[in-house]
């Protein structure tokens, strides 16, 4: 293949990529954006293109009008159409390709979206059809709502008209809703709408109904909310066969590796409570689909429970167990560099931000065998142990910018800033690096996590849905991660009490100093959602499919 053409399929990936990954910035910005651009962003979001037209974007019309494609040149022709309330018409272009294809009519998409209920039982069957980015995110998008307005009771709960919700599409949206504050919601709702509809074993039919579709993560979102057992007495009897269907049919799936890892997170969280018959014939079927993903599970659930596993699959995990990482100790030789081990810690310039910077320094100020050095924009705190080793941790303190967010934790205006990520630089970068605020904050965090790292701590919210932007960033890292609720209740005596562990062991065997913290901290609750290492079946068998597929 020629340089030129080389460069040309880089920029129309280059284009392809920031539309999907931003298509209400292309299209609100049609009149200075590439064309290709615009209508990639209005094929991913044309309901987002029609509202925008409809609110009088002449740019963006004329760009899908001029469009080779006759799908999308039908956008401009159903921002014009007339619609009470005016959603409807934004709602019904999420159907416009089965409009052009003839199997469906432009007033039956209109009429299906004037109905809730029926708009979703609609995008959920047309989804069950195969894997499809559009109706993923309109669904995602529907879940959240309708569980935000059943939450907030009252004439917003009536309206929604949740009694005439098929099993199936209450399924979905436990299955698909997910925010920030969403286990309380999927628990609130799993209890008072979906169990009662579940009486006589038919939660079984109600997922062959969906097909199966996002079991893995219904399973999870189950873990978050603290409803396993739960939904295992709803399962009774068909309880291996619920578990079994988090392994089957992984290989089929768009996205493997991240399918394995909720597998993997499953099988964590459920695989002791059920008897292992349903689940390892599930694991032998899709090892003769795909043996690598079905062979690192089956050396994962042989780590939570080998002696119930029958001779077929120790097998099977025996071929596997090598690619495993061995996540049960953090060793000094691992994150320190010539005795001194250094971490860095990065707090965003907001409310949280400051509240968080100021927990982490009460815990630190308290211990006088902990040094505090103040230095204007970062803070070196730092303390020598037992075991010969100096742990330093360097912190930068958030700016408080009116109560947004701005980038100065980068280093790229203010000295002070600039000063302390020279001294990084100098320390040949931080191997554990420390994440604190909010969920939002993760992805910018993330960007700066060093290759090197080699323990990575997510402090925010449901930081296990981000456990693979972090491997991509540092492939051989360890994880501590929250499955939802972060709070500095937990992160500040946690992480004080892993760098002291450092310090004076130079190691941390997680095992042993996860059951003493569980007992420190009196079996709260939130702290038991946070996963050490040693248990997070997630990264360990991601990093295993790396290793075999690098």
């Amino acid at each position: 293949m020629s340089t030129y053409h080389t460069l040309a399929l880089v920029s129309l990936w280059s284009v392809a990529a920031f539309a999907a990954a931003n298509p209400l910035v292309v299209l609100r910005e049609a009149s200075v954006q590439d064309a290709a651009a615009v209508r990639l962003a209005a094929a991913e979001a044309p309901d987002e293109a029609v509202a925008i037209m409809r609110g009088g974007s002449s740019a963006l019309a004329r760009s899908l009008e001029s469009s080779e494609d006759p799908v999308l040149r039908l956008l401009p022709e159903l921002a014009r159409e007339s619609c009470v309330p005016e959603s409807v018409c934004p709602a019904a272009a999420v159907f416009y390709r089965q409009i052009q294809s003839g199997a469906m009519t432009r007033e039956q998409a209109k009429s299906i979206a004037s109905s809730r209920a029926d708009y979703f039982h609609h995008i959920v069957t047309l989804r069950m059809e195969g894997p499809d980015p559009l109706f993923d995110r309109v669904l995602h998008q529907e879940a959240e709502t309708i569980r935000s307005a059943w939450m907030e009771g009252g004439e917003g709960r009536r309206s929604l008209g949740v009694e005439r919700f098929s099993s199936r599409d209450l399924y979905a949206i436990l299955a698909y809703g997910q925010r920030e504050e969403s286990e309380i919601s999927f628990a609130k709702f799993f209890d008072l709408e979906f169990v009662p509809r579940m009486n006589g074993g038919r939660l079984m039919a109600t997922l062959a109904a969906a097909k199966g579709l996002r079991v893995r993560h219904f399973l999870v979102e189950a873990i978050r909310a603290d409803r396993v057992r739960q939904l295992l007495d709803v399962a009774g009897s068909d309880r291996p066969r619920l578990v079994a269907q988090a392994v089957a049919g992984i290989g089929a799936a768009p996205k493997p590796e991240r399918e394995c890892a909720l597998a993997a997170e499953v099988l964590e969280a459920y695989a002791e409570l059920v008897s292992p018959g349903a689940i390892e014939k599930a694991l032998l079927e899709e090892s003769r689909r795909n043996e690598d993903l079905a062979g690192l599970l089956a050396a994962w659930l042989e780590r939570l429970r080998s002696a119930l596993m029958s001779k077929e699959l120790t097998a099977l995990a025996a071929r596997y167990r090598r690619h495993l990482p061995e996540a049960g100790k953090l060793q000094a030789v691992d994150v320190c560099q010539d005795g001194v081990c250094t971490q860095r810690l990065m707090f965003f310039d907001d409310d949280d931000g400051a509240a968080s910077f100021r927990a982490f320094q009460a815990q630190y100020r308290k211990d006088p065998s902990w040094t505090w050095e103040d230095h204007g924009g970062y803070v070196r705190v730092w303390r020598k142990g037992m075991a010969g080793l100096t742990v330093e941790l360097f912190a930068n303190r958030p700016q408080l910018n009116g109560g947004a967010v701005s980038m100065a934790w980068q280093g790229k205006e203010q000295e002070a800033q600039a000063a302390f990520a020279r001294v990084l630089d100098a320390r040949g970068m931080a191997r554990i690096f420390v994440q604190r605020g909010h969920a939002y904050h993760v992805p910018k965090a993330i960007e700066v996590v060093p290759h090197e790292a080699r323990l990575v701590y997510l402090g925010g919210c449901r930081g296990t849905e981000n456990l693979s932007n972090v491997l991509d960033r540092a492939p051989h890292a360890q994880i501590i991660a929250t499955r939802s609720t972060g709070t500095m209740d937990v992160n500040d005596p946690l992480l004080k009490a892993m760098n002291d562990e450092l310090a004076d062991r130079g190691h941390i065997q997680w095992l042993d100093f996860w059951a003493r913290q569980r007992s420190s901290f009196s079996g709260s609750h939130l702290f038991s959602r946070y996963i050490p290492p040693h248990r997070n079946g997630a990264v360990i068998v991601m990093q295993g499919w790396r290793r075999i597929h690098p």
